[in-house]
């Protein structure tokens, strides 16, 4: 059977992107040296997949990417 996605990959590249843009702008805004960016950008990456996997709960065992 065929699974339909309905846009969810794209809400999640979009969460990413304003993730990523919150971190960068936070850094400029608090003055916050540039070399602390990578640090920023990975803690806003794996709160978004924490998110992302904590808001699937209990679906059954089908781990396939959408």
């Amino acid at each position: 059977m065929a699974r339909r996605c309905g846009g969810s990959g794209l809400l999640f590249a979009g969460v990413i992107v304003t993730l990523v843009g919150l971190a960068v702008a936070m850094m400029h805004t608090l003055a916050i040296p540039g070399y602390w960016t990578t640090l920023a950008v990975g803690l806003a990456l794996l709160a978004a997949g924490v998110i992302r996997v904590l808001g699937r709960g209990r679906r059954g065992a089908d781990t396939r990417a959408c």
